[in-house]
């Protein structure tokens, strides 16, 4: 928590210009995703994820930021599409960007779950404070990358601590109109282990390839997955394995 703070102080007193223009809402972003489970069961067949974002102000370079994502998953167990979870994701926070190609970021993520249309007899939620750094990698293979580090100020229940992520993109075949890629991504956790979660730290991992179509800010992707998930549960420990196949759409305008 300490390496943290300091982070955290000497991002805040990084020199900027002293004349530095200040622009409102510099850029905002919308997204979702769609995908189906398989193989699936009652509890899941679908997941979706729809959210948005904008920066707020910019200042010397530095941009506070806030984003809010609603993911929902969908099983079959009452109705055709009975949604059984929804998870809120929060995020404020400030960049910065490094050169031409990289960013850098003091971020505040608050991550809410609930069951729905069912009873939920305690509070399952836990706040993070971190960095997170991302870029780009131009070449013959470009390359995008993001990685994150933070320790949880609040955590109810699930006993969370420490959390890395990383992930890597590749374009791997470029055409005129469209891109191939692969993806992979990993979330290693810390916990406290607890009665009622009764598991140690665990490793989350994905991999992904697709296809990917951009014009201008915005993008369509079609994809295959493979996903292995710990607390796919909200209010008791699960790990599955699964493969997923769907899309996303997404706008980026600055």
């Amino acid at each position: 928590m300490t390496r943290i703070a300091a982070a955290t102080l000497v991002f805040a007193l990084a020199p900027t210009p002293a004349k530095a223009d200040t622009e409102l809402l510099p850029d905002v972003s919308v997204h979702l995703l769609a995908a189906h489970y398989a193989p699936v069961d009652t509890d899941f067949r679908w997941v979706g994820w729809i959210g948005a974002g904008a920066g707020l102000v910019r200042a010397g370079g530095v941009t506070a930021y806030f984003t809010a994502d609603v993911e929902t998953i969908i099983g079959n167990a009452r109705r055709t599409f009975d949604a059984n979870q929804a998870n809120y994701h929060l995020e404020v926070g400030a960049r910065r960007r490094l050169g031409e190609h990289h960013e850098a970021a003091i971020v505040f993520h608050h991550v809410s779950r609930h069951l729905v249309d069912r009873a939920k007899t305690e509070a399952v939620d836990w706040n993070m404070l971190g960095v997170r750094v991302s870029g780009q990698h131009p070449g013959r293979i470009p390359l995008a990358y993001t990685a994150s580090l933070g320790r949880t100020t609040l955590a109810s229940l699930v006993g969370y601590r420490w959390e890395a992520t990383g992930r890597l993109d590749a374009t791997v075949v470029t055409g005129e109109k469209a891109e191939a890629y692969v993806a992979g991504d990993a979330r290693y956790m810390t916990v406290q282990r607890s009665d009622a979660f009764p598991r140690g730290n665990f490793l989350d991992r994905a991999g992904e390839a697709g296809m990917r179509w951009r014009r201008g800010g915005r993008t369509l992707e079609t994809f295959a997955a493979w996903q292995h998930r710990n607390d796919v549960f909200v209010q008791r420990p699960g790990t599955w394995s699964r493969a997923l196949f769907g899309f996303r759409i997404s706008y980026s305008g600055r």
